[in-house]
């Protein structure tokens, strides 16, 4: 329900900041939310918002990969990542889950399980992942960690899975289907990883200058933004806006953060 939430976030974002908007057909490919200039004088939408989610489906996968797992009897799992891994593909998850198996099974048996280690190979990580599975004794939840003390790992595969949620034409028919109108993706990085510790102003300035933003792609600008279950408001909410973007277009984004209160760095 958190991706739903998002939607209602945004929302009452656009409400307290007294910019009209209607709710987008579900049953075409427009975006979530289409912004009314204010004026009453009628005509289509000046700008749309589109919301979406990203979360780190590697690890979260992986996690509930193992937890599902039966008959590992009273042991627990941690694992050690060096680098914070955006694709975790299922070769690699059924690596790390055999590691766990047999540890456990090491354990049942009444010996004392080593390490593990397994090397996550995939370009889209940007760094070289390794995982470490250790199996102990004694029930308790799975923990994770990444011990990696560079974020240039992390950060790049968390503005890679932003890039990500415009793939496939269904969500970039929307980012075109306003007949010219600025349609904002707005995503939401609430449970992606590290992502929460780039402050705003800087993700502003590095999704504008991001090498995915060529001239055809299909939204004005990216936004991303976190929410909390103790507060209705958006959080740290920053904007990129590409270089090839239509005057118009740059004004119509910019004004609409502008009263938002959110963060936006053009590119100039």
């Amino acid at each position: 329900m958190l991706e739903m939430r998002g939607e209602f976030v945004i929302a009452r974002a656009l409400a307290e900041a007294g910019i009209p908007y209607g709710l987008g057909d579900l049953r075409v490919s427009i975006p979530d939310f289409l912004l009314a200039d204010g004026a009453g004088g009628g005509g289509g939408p000046v700008a749309g918002v589109e919301v979406t989610a990203v979360s780190p489906k590697g690890i979260a996968g992986l996690c509930e990969l193992v937890e599902s797992e039966g008959g590992l009897g009273d042991v627990r799992v941690e694992l050690e990542f060096t680098a914070y891994p955006s694709p975790l593909q299922d070769g690699a998850a059924g690596q790390i889950l055999d590691a766990v198996r047999v540890q456990a099974a090491v354990l049942a048996g009444g010996g004392q399980a080593g390490d593990a280690v397994v090397t996550v190979e995939d370009k889209k990580n940007v760094v070289p992942v390794t995982v470490t599975v250790r199996v102990r004794p004694g029930w308790g939840p799975l923990m994770w960690q990444v011990t990696g003390g560079e974020l240039e790992g992390p950060m790049a595969s968390a503005e890679y899975a932003v890039f990500q949620a415009v793939r496939g034409e269904a969500k970039a028919e929307q980012g075109r289907s306003l007949d010219g109108a600025p349609v904002i993706l707005a995503v939401d990085i609430s449970r992606y990883g590290a992502a929460w510790m780039r402050p705003a102003r800087v993700w502003a300035g590095r999704l504008a200058v991001n090498e995915d933003f060529g001239a055809g792609y299909p939204f004005a600008a990216v936004g991303v933004f976190r929410q909390s279950l103790a507060t209705s408001a958006v959080l740290d909410a920053a904007v990129g806006i590409p270089s090839h973007l239509a005057p118009e277009a740059r004004r119509t984004v910019l004004g609409l953060y502008e009263r938002l209160g959110w963060t936006a760095a053009p590119t100039d």
